[in-house]
C-alpha cells in the first residue's frame, strides 16, 4: 500500500446531475494501472476543462469536469492500494 494525494471534488455532470468524486489525478497513478486492450490508446481528447482521473470509489479511470466544480477541491494524502 502506498501513499497518495486523494483529491475530493464535487461537480455538475453534463447530464446536469451533481456528482462528488474521490480521485487520484492520472499523473500520479502508477503505470501499471494503464491496461488498454491491443491496439487501444489512453490517449482522449478532452474538452477543455476536463481531466482523466482514476475514481477510487468507482476504482477505475473517469472524467472530472473542473468548469463545473462546485466550491472547493479539497486533498489529503491517503493510503492507497490499487
Amino acid at each position: 500500500m502506498s501513499t497518495y494525494v486523494i483529491y475530493t471534488g464535487t461537480f455538475t455532470k453534463q447530464d446536469g446531475t451533481i456528482r462528488t468524486m474521490r480521485f487520484i489525478r492520472s499523473k500520479d497513478v502508477p503505470k501499471s494501472q494503464f491496461r488498454t486492450p491491443a491496439g487501444a490508446t489512453m490517449n482522449r481528447n478532452m474538452r477543455e476543462g476536463y481531466e482523466v482521473v482514476y475514481d477510487i470509489e468507482r476504482r477505475g479511470f473517469r472524467a472530472f469536469n473542473w468548469n463545473s466544480a462546485i466550491g472547493e477541491v479539497t486533498s489529503q494524502e491517503t493510503s492507497f492500494d490499487f
